[in-house]
């Protein structure tokens, strides 16, 4: 895989893999043209595809050309541009998405492509995540065919491989599980990154699929002034530490020693917001309540911010969203509409709550209030309180930002 965002691949980059002949790996494979619409070549295209993300994920670079050994055969060393030229940058890359979205199943989250200019022919690079959403099969033409990248090409999966590729997406999933517990036991206990002023304490957490991959410290990990400025805080935070999980960013208490919100930055890529000034008592004899559109409103701000930062640092991997609630039994959901909601006031029997996640790919248009992602978290949210799902419902759908009385 070439060591560069996509976003910022110039033709100086190309050149270097020709000039230093870097030969084609698990994660970087070369190819002479973009593959036409004879059905053999979709296959063989999807085939690639599918190998790469059933594996460790990489780079496909269309318009190189390989050098020839000896013996005439393929060295997979890069030799030379092709000469191809492309006439519509978007119109190829959204007929290969089209063609990869159609004919593979599951859908691969966050494939991304970039063409770039060179003086000796265009170059596309397809690049490839690995993905946790395997084992992915190649569905074309009636076609039911499971292929895995190997370093020397594409091979069909084997039986044993297959079932790991299912295995280990049920691994991730229970690791997620078993660290969005602990860290709602961490902030329960008052040992989070900053002890937080509230009754009701709500974790909303973004996770990209790589969070739980061992990797190796290559350099010093640290925030850009830029990120900083950007970062989103529930309630505004303006303080901020290292620490020993990332960065934080915090909005003091009134109260010493305590914060009103936070927002933690984990090297690991996961981002957890967390916000205290979920509940109270607005009106005495409605006792103590959930501010139920207001935890609707954070979800939306919080998830803006985690997708905006992702796509500013040029990742393109899936990631898991999903929320925590603490301290929620005795209290119910309000939601600025007594009429409406008071024939509904259930109070929440348990003490905490974990969402389950939503797998998402961050990297797909979608807009405010992103229904799509975060509309079945919501509804999640207030089945807890024993509605259906969220009041904030009008004729043109989930509009959580209205002037709701």
């Amino acid at each position: 895989m070439l060591p560069v965002n996509l976003d910022k691949l110039t033709p100086e980059d190309i050149q270097g893999v020709i000039d230093s002949e870097i030969a084609e790996s698990l994660t970087l494979e070369y190819k002479e043209q973009l593959p036409t619409g004879q059905s053999e070549e979709k296959r063989e295209f999807l085939y690639d595809v599918a190998a790469m993300a059933n594996a460790a994920g990489g780079d496909i670079l269309f318009g190189i050309t390989d050098g020839r050994g000896s013996d005439k055969q393929c060295t997979g060393i890069a030799d030379r541009f092709a000469g191809i030229k492309i006439g519509n940058e978007q119109s190829e890359i959204s007929r290969l998405s089209n063609l990869i979205r159609d004919g593979i199943a599951p859908r691969i989250v966050g494939v991304s492509m970039h063409t770039t200019t060179c003086a000796d022919g265009d170059v596309l690079v397809l690049r490839i995540p690995r993905s946790w959403n395997k084992p992915h099969m190649v569905t074309i033409g009636g076609v039911n065919k499971f292929y895995i990248r190997t370093a020397t090409g594409k091979a069909p999966m084997s039986v044993n491989e297959i079932g790991r590729a299912f295995s280990e997406q049920r691994e991730l999933r229970e690791k997620i599980e078993q660290w969005k517990t602990h860290r709602l036991e961490l902030v329960s206990a008052g040992k989070g990154p900053a002890k937080l002023d509230g009754e009701v304490v709500m974790l909303f957490h973004v996770i990209p699929i790589s969070a739980f991959e061992r990797g190796i410290l290559r350099e010093s990990w640290c925030i850009s002034p830029e990120e900083k400025a950007q970062l989103h805080v529930p309630f505004q935070g303006t303080g901020e530490r290292y620490n020993a999980d990332g960065f934080l960013r915090f909005c003091d208490s009134e109260v010493p020693s305590l914060v009103r919100s936070y927002t933690q930055l984990f090297r690991s890529g996961i981002v957890e917001y967390a916000d205290g000034r979920c509940s109270g008592e607005l009106f005495p004899s409605l006792g103590p309540m959930i501010f139920g559109l207001e935890l609707e409103r954070e979800m939306i701000n919080c998830y803006s911010d985690a997708r905006n930062r992702f796509r500013r640092l040029g990742h393109s991997e899936g990631v898991y969203v999903g929320f925590s609630l603490l301290g929620i039994a005795g209290k119910w959901f309000y939601s600025t509409m007594i009429k409406r909601v008071a024939a509904h006031k259930t109070l929440c029997t348990v003490e905490s709550f974990i969402s389950p996640e939503v797998y998402v790919d961050p990297n797909e248009p979608e807009e405010r209030p992103y229904s799509r992602t975060l509309l079945p978290l919501v509804d999640t949210m207030w089945q807890l309180g024993g509605l259906e799902g969220t009041p904030f419902r009008s004729a043109n759908g989930w509009e959580p930002f209205e002037n709701w009385q």
